[in-house]
């Protein structure tokens, strides 16, 4: 339905606490349909990520923050009220 929709789109988003990097990039990437994930512990795994991370799980944290396909939880508040 987004597909064929006029006029301005929805921001659609996920919501997750997911704690492997490896899987919130699959859901980050997906099939482009979500414009966001937000991880509820965004910090901590940040932290976790830097401190114990092996490169596989380093490499898709910092792709997925980069592309800014993946955001703290307290981010969703502002966008919703710029949306």
């Amino acid at each position: 339905m987004i597909r064929h929709r006029r006029g301005r789109q929805p921001h659609l988003v996920t919501l997750t606490a997911e704690p492997l990097p490896t899987r919130l990039a699959s859901i980050a990437r997906g099939t482009g349909e979500v414009d966001t994930t937000y991880h509820i512990a965004f910090d901590a795994l940040a932290s976790a990520v830097a401190q114990i991370g092996n490169p596989a799980q380093t490499d898709a944290w910092n792709e997925c923050v980069d592309q800014g396909r993946l955001k703290s939880y307290s981010e969703l508040s502002d966008t919703f009220a710029r949306w």
